[in-house]
């Protein structure tokens, strides 16, 4: 076998493997988002203050959305956060330990969208979220 053949048949496998490893690249990058520092969040039931719910929270940015300018304004998605949860109460209405996730994000993604831009919040997920009280219920 010449020395051009076997180095020919040596390097095969490596470029029948490419396409399957640049593939692998696009799945490998994440989704535009931005990771927002834990938020403590008022509980109110009968105009009482009742508890915290602590929430992590990941908001999902549409294509057109600019991710590194939304991260730099992490602090105002906590912002606006805090004070719609101040003035309404986003705990489930049979048990204030847990957030109404729908409630909340249909809430929150048109105040986020009012510094960030319409349509550039795809959705929001709640990674965490811990009262501070736990309830019996």
């Amino acid at each position: 076998m010449s020395p051009s053949r076997r180095h020919l048949l040596l390097l095969l496998p490596l470029v029948l493997a490419a396409p399957a490893h640049a593939g692998e690249d696009k799945k490998n990058v994440a989704a535009p988002s931005v990771q927002l520092a834990s938020v403590g969040i008022p509980v109110m039931k009968d105009n009482r203050l009742v508890n915290y719910l602590f929430l992590s929270i990941k908001v999902n940015l549409t294509g057109k959305a600019n991710e590194a300018k939304l991260r730099d304004m992490e602090p105002y998605f906590r912002d606006a956060i805090v004070r719609l949860a101040s003035q309404t109460s986003f705990a489930q209405a049979d048990n204030e330990d847990v957030l109404d996730v729908p409630r909340f994000s249909a809430a929150m993604i048109p105040a986020f969208e009012k510094f960030a831009g319409p349509g550039t919040i795809k959705s929001l997920d709640i990674l965490a979220q811990n009262p501070k009280i736990h309830h019996r219920h």
